[in-house]
């Protein structure tokens, strides 16, 4: 047993850690535990607040930023609602919307608004009341038509089975049906006629159809958005939508419809009713006009004679046929205060940056587990960002293989260079124009193009090209334009090349002309032109003797010698060193001597000498011209005394 090395003592306690510690003293020592197995240090802590992009920061977080996202969603949701006068779907709609976007994965930004007002609009639909998509589109301050689509796009995605409660949405089939009615030759090839009263006929076809649709959709609208909602909602729509119709047909007319109950039966019969459902429908919503009509401070009330003790001048029906429109503009009004009165709903949310559809999925997910009750307690104004912060619009894929086989297929001669890639008679075209096989075969584009199928011809024309000539007719029959394929004797038609030459009369005829321009020709020999070389000018002067033989000169000049120019010695002790050029220097001054040798040179002081003599001019002493009279100025006298006194 080791002893302490402080004290001695032998007494350690060793504890669970691997320390040993003397009970005397109390100083200690680590132990050395050996393993058979290395651990690695793992230190795993800054995985949580670092990732490849950066440092995660607390907020920062997509899950951060998705529960601040749904929260701000309940609560647009929640106000949207509460504007309605709906506030107890909230918590309906906040799971559909939850359920949308974990089911859609949609992002968070402009659809995300969208989905929520279609969520909306979805659980006024299973309350049995009417979507007001109209109103909701106003408060998200988007499209009808946009909501409309995400509404259908929402159904369809969580395959919700939902029965309208809008009565417009019957109004087109009653149109159709309501056309076949005024007009049976249209609808059946067989003469049929119409089951419809004549007087009734003779009403209903100079009117406006889409016009009264209008109305009557109208009609649904101010019914449907009415509050408190009316019984009349909760009963079934196309009996309601038959009754609208008709009620639109006498605003058309501004008048009462005859044969109203025989029109009530021929509307039903599209949707199976009788005609008693429908009129009682109509006489609910007629009596509701009636009450509306008197709301509207510009239309005119029921006069009665007497104070109300007889029946009135019109009758009920002519006055509600004359005040619908009237209340439509009347509500229509209303509808436009109340909602411009209030401020529209703000929302605020943090879109998904772009280009993050990795993160798609775990949105998804969190959404699918996170608690849609969960509201904010403050309301966020809207964030201008949101409305730009959209993503970006993706371009057009372009393949550039079939671009440029496309360009080639439609003009081939303007496409210089091509290449196909991706088959396996792949060819490209460098540069020269020229094709380079895999087997060494080159072969030039011009050619390529002659071997083209028998459009060919029509492709020269097309472009304004000259016509194919033979040898390319040829070539596109044979496959090729060398002489194995194309012999000499099929280059040419049968008389096709004696007509190329000229006949006799053109070749006498143009003779004379021939014969100007390189004159008669007596001979085979001489019918060929000779063709005149342009000899290159020498640049350098030529040079003959450098030394003269002065005894020479002064016989000649003094006319002593009776010796021929010829026969002069030239003094040339130099050599030149290019013997050409001494030839022909030699050639012509013996040619100059034998032209001047033929006149014999006499004395200077004989007369009557030779026309050399006669030329002679004896030069005195030099001085300068003297200036014509004609040249001098008017008292210039000075030039000529100066030359005196020179002399």
């Amino acid at each position: 047993m080791e002893s302490c090395p402080e004290c001695g003592a032998a007494q350690y306690d060793v504890s669970d850690d691997g320390l040993k510690v003397c009970t005397s003293c109390g100083h200690y020592e680590e132990q050395t535990i050996l393993a058979d197995h290395v651990e690695h240090y793992n230190d795993s802590s800054s995985r949580t607040v670092r990732n490849r992009k950066g440092w995660d920061l607390a907020g920062q977080s997509k899950e951060a930023r998705d529960k601040r996202n749904m929260a701000s969603m309940s609560t647009f949701i929640n106000s949207v609602l509460t504007r309605l006068n709906n506030s107890g779907l909230s918590p309906r709609a906040q799971a559909i919307f939850a359920q949308a976007m974990a089911a859609g994965g949609y992002r968070w930004g402009r659809k995300a608004k969208l989905t929520a007002g279609a969520c909306i609009a979805i659980a006024l639909r299973e309350s049995h009341k009417s979507d007001l998509l109209r109103d909701i589109a106003f408060l998200l301050d988007e499209s009808r038509l946009s909501l409309a689509r995400a509404f259908q796009s929402v159904v369809s995605l969580l395959n919700f089975s939902l029965s309208s409660t809008d009565p417009s949405v019957h109004l087109p089939a009653l149109q159709t049906h309501l056309v076949s009615l005024i007009h049976p030759e249209s609808a059946s090839p067989l003469p049929s006629a119409s089951t419809l009263p004549v007087d009734l006929l003779g009403t209903l076809t100079p009117l406006s159809l889409p016009a009264a649709v209008r109305t009557a959709t109208s009609l649904a609208g101010i019914i449907s958005a009415h509050a408190p909602p009316l019984p009349i909602m909760s009963l079934p729509t196309p009996p309601t939508a038959c009754a609208l119709f008709i009620l639109a047909l006498e605003a058309e007319t501004r008048a009462p419809l005859p044969h109203v109950s025989e029109l009530a039966c021929s509307l039903g019969s599209r949707f199976g009713l009788s005609g008693n459902v429908v009129s009682s429908r109509y006489k609910v919503i007629y009596d509701l006009i009636e009450v509306w009509i008197r709301d509207v401070p510009w239309l005119d009330q029921f006069p009665q004679k007497n104070k109300g003790r007889s029946r009135p001048k019109l009758p009920k029906r002519a006055v509600v046929a004359k005040g619908i429109k009237d209340i439509i503009q009347f509500r229509e009004e209303i509808w436009k205060k109340q909602f411009d009165g209030h401020r529209k709903i703000g929302l605020v949310i943090e879109p998904d940056p772009p280009g993050n559809s990795a993160e798609n999925t775990s949105t998804s997910r969190y959404l699918a587990e996170s608690s849609t009750s969960e509201a904010a307690e403050k309301q966020c104004l809207r964030n201008p960002i949101d409305t730009q912060s959209r993503c970006a619009k993706r371009h057009k894929i372009t393949h550039g293989s079939t671009y440029e086989v496309c360009r080639f297929l439609l003009n081939p001669l303007s496409f210089p260079t091509t290449s196909f890639r991706g088959s396996s008679s792949s060819r490209e075209y460098p540069s020269d124009g020229t094709e380079t096989g895999e087997g060494g075969l080159d072969v030039s584009l011009a050619t390529d193009l002659l071997t083209c199928p028998n459009e060919a011809e029509e492709l020269f024309t097309s472009q304004g090209k000259d016509p194919p000539t033979r040898l390319q007719l040829l070539a596109l029959s044979r496959g090729g334009s060398a002489p194995e394929d194309i012999p000499d004797e099929e280059l040419f038609e049968q008389d096709e090349l004696e007509g190329l030459f000229r006949s006799e009369e053109e070749r006498n005829a143009l003779m004379p002309l021939f014969e100007l321009n390189w004159g008669v020709q007596s001979s085979p020999k001489d019918a060929t032109p000779v063709l005149r070389r342009n000899e290159p000018i020498c640049t350098e002067p030529k040079r003959g003797a450098k030394r003269i033989n002065m005894e020479v000169l002064n016989s000649i000049l003094e006319g002593g010698t009776g010796l021929p120019l010829s026969d002069v010695d030239w003094d040339n002790s130099e050599e030149d060193d290019n013997e050409n050029k001494a030839d022909q220097n030699r050639n012509r001054s013996d040619l100059f001597v034998e032209d001047i040798s033929a006149y014999p040179i006499s004395q200077p002081g004989r007369i009557g000498g030779s026309p050399i003599e006669e030329e002679v001019e004896t030069i005195d002493d030099w001085r300068p011209l003297s200036p014509e009279d004609e040249f001098r100025r008017f008292g210039d006298t000075a030039g000529a005394d100066r030359y005196e006194e020179e002399l």
